[in-house]
C-alpha cells in the first residue's frame, strides 16, 4: 500500500459516513479518487505516513474508528496521538466486545434498579422525549456497539424514529449507528445468551 491507496480508503469511508448517497459496501470501497488530484494535496504526506504503519484492513478500521468518534474527520486529525489512542481504544473494545456488552447490560440493569423501573421502560418514549436508553448512550454510559447489538436483538430504532420528536440529536446518532452497523462484526447468538442470562439473574 502507498499513500494514494490510503487516500482512496479515507475518501470512501468519509463518503460512507457523511454522504446520503454513498455506501461503502455497495460501491465496494470504490470512489472517483484520482492520482493527479492526490499529488496536488498539501496533506498527502499524512496518507504516506499511515501507509507505512497500517495494512489495508487496519486502515479501514482506523478511519471507521475516527468517524464514529467525531462528526467530521480531516486527515490531519487522524494521524496524531489522539487519533491513534481512539483507534487503540476502539480495537480493544472490539476485541473484548462480549465483555463490553455484558458490562453495558449491567449498567442498564443498575439503572433499572436505581430508578425502580422495568427493562421495557428503557425503551419507552414519553411525550416524544429521549427514552432512558438513548439518554444513557448520549451520556457515554453505554457504547454505540451495545446500541447496535440491542437493536439487532430488539429492533427498537424503528419505534424510536417514529416517536422521538426532536429532529437533530437522535436522527444524527441513528444515522451514525446505521453507517457503522455493516462494519461491526460479532457473534449474535453469544450476545443474545448474555442478555438472556442477565434478565434471568435479576
Amino acid at each position: 500500500m502507498d499513500g494514494f491507496d490510503v487516500y482512496k480508503i479515507y475518501l470512501a469511508i468519509k463518503l460512507h459516513f457523511t454522504s446520503e448517497s454513498y455506501d461503502y459496501f455497495k460501491h465496494n470501497g470504490k470512489t472517483t479518487a484520482r492520482l493527479k488530484t492526490f499529488t496536488k494535496r498539501r496533506d498527502r504526506y499524512f496518507f504516506h505516513k499511515l501507509s507505512r504503519s497500517y495494512s489495508n484492513n487496519d486502515c479501514i478500521d482506523y478511519f471507521v474508528s475516527g468517524f464514529i468518534n467525531g462528526d467530521n474527520v480531516w486527515i490531519g486529525d487522524v494521524v496524531g496521538k489522539t487519533a491513534s489512542e481512539n483507534y487503540d481504544k476502539w480495537r480493544k473494545r472490539i476485541e473484548s466486545l462480549s465483555y463490553v456488552f455484558e458490562s453495558d447490560v449491567d449498567t442498564l440493569f443498575d439503572f433499572i434498579e436505581e430508578k425502580k423501573i422495568k427493562f421495557d421502560d428503557l425503551f419507552k418514549v414519553k411525550e416524544g422525549q429521549h427514552p432512558p436508553l438513548v439518554k444513557l448512550y448520549l451520556a457515554n454510559k453505554i457504547t454505540v456497539e451495545t446500541m447496535l447489538i440491542l437493536d439487532e436483538l430488539l429492533n427498537y430504532t424503528k419505534r424510536f424514529n417514529k416517536t422521538i420528536k426532536e429532529k437533530v440529536i437522535w436522527p444524527k446518532k441513528y444515522k451514525l449507528m446505521m453507517n457503522y452497523k455493516p462494519f461491526l462484526k460479532y457473534n449474535s447468538t453469544k450476545m443474545k445468551m448474555i442478555i438472556k442470562r442477565k434478565i434471568n439473574d435479576r
